[in-house]
Formats: C-alpha cells, sequence, structure tokens
C-alpha cells in the first residue's frame, strides 16, 4: 500500500502540510460536520415539539367535549336530589386530575438519548473543549523558547594583595 503525502502548493511549491495545520483542518470539518447536524437536530426537535403540542391541543379539546358532555348527561339523567351532590363529585374528580397532571409534568425531565437537544450540545461541548485543548497546545509548542536572561554574576571580590600589584 501506498503511503502519501499530503502537500500544500504555496507560490508553485509543494512542501509538506504541518500537522497543526492538519489537526485544525480536521477540526474545523468537524465542528462544520457538527453545525450541520445542529440545523437537522433543531428542525427535528422543533417538528417533534410541534406536532406533540398539536396532538395535546387535539386530545384536551376532545377531552373537553367529552367531559361537557357527560356532565351535560349526568345533570339530564340524574333525580333532582342527587345532581348537585354527583356533580359536585365530578368537578372535584377533574380538579384532582388537573394537580396530578400538573405535578407529573412538573417531574418530566427532557430526554437525553441520541439526537436529541441535550445529547447534541453535550457532544458539541466535548468537540470545543477537545478543539480548545489543541489550540492551547499547538500554541504552547509554537511560543518561541527564549532563555531566561542571564542573572548578573557578582564580581569577585578582590584581595588586597591584587589591589597592589
Amino acid at each position: 500500500m501506498e503511503e502519501s503525502v499530503e502537500t500544500a502548493p504555496l507560490n508553485g511549491i509543494d512542501e509538506p502540510v504541518h500537522p497543526a495545520r492538519e489537526v485544525s483542518l480536521h477540526l474545523l470539518r468537524m465542528l462544520e460536520t457538527r453545525l450541520e447536524a445542529a440545523g437537522i437536530v433543531l428542525q427535528a426537535e422543533s417538528q417533534r415539539v410541534v406536532s406533540r403540542l398539536q396532538l395535546r391541543l387535539l386530545a384536551a379539546a376532545a377531552t373537553f367535549i367529552a367531559i361537557w358532555g357527560g356532565i351535560v348527561l349526568l345533570a339530564i339523567a340524574l333525580p333532582p336530589n342527587l345532581r348537585i351532590p354527583v356533580l359536585s363529585g365530578v368537578v372535584a374528580a377533574f380538579l384532582l386530575a388537573a394537580v396530578v397532571c400538573v405535578l407529573r409534568a412538573n417531574r418530566l425531565v427532557a430526554g437525553k438519548q441520541v439526537g436529541s437537544l441535550s445529547w447534541f450540545l453535550d457532544s458539541l461541548k466535548l468537540d470545543l473543549e477537545v478543539l480548545a485543548r489543541s489550540l492551547s497546545h499547538h500554541q504552547s509548542q509554537t511560543a518561541p523558547q527564549t532563555p531566561p536572561p542571564p542573572e548578573p554574576q557578582p564580581e569577585p571580590e578582590r584581595s588586597q594583595v591584587s589591589d597592589a600589584a
């Protein structure tokens, strides 16, 4: 199997590509893919939310009509002495059901399954961390390594004998 060395033309001269540039291009392609995936996830998520909202509104309307019809039927069918206690019990049952539904809805948490918005955002966060680490690593490698300035050395003490000479 042949190995090919990737080269980049610069003023008509082919030179090997620096590994940091290769990694940067790879990370940019990865980020571009993530952005495309973000568009797909957002579109799917918005369609899912709209569909759920439509279905819930339809279910609520059908439930309201069924409940209203049931209450009217009870009011017509019950003898006059039982109407008030039975209809009061029906209203209390529906209020209890509403409270239970609200409490259950407050406990629901967004899913983290593959393809969900939270899954996508977690993956994007990890990708950006990798990009930041690779860029900081690259910057630390390409920073010029200048030696620290030499410390001034104290002058050697001269003895009185050498001064006299």
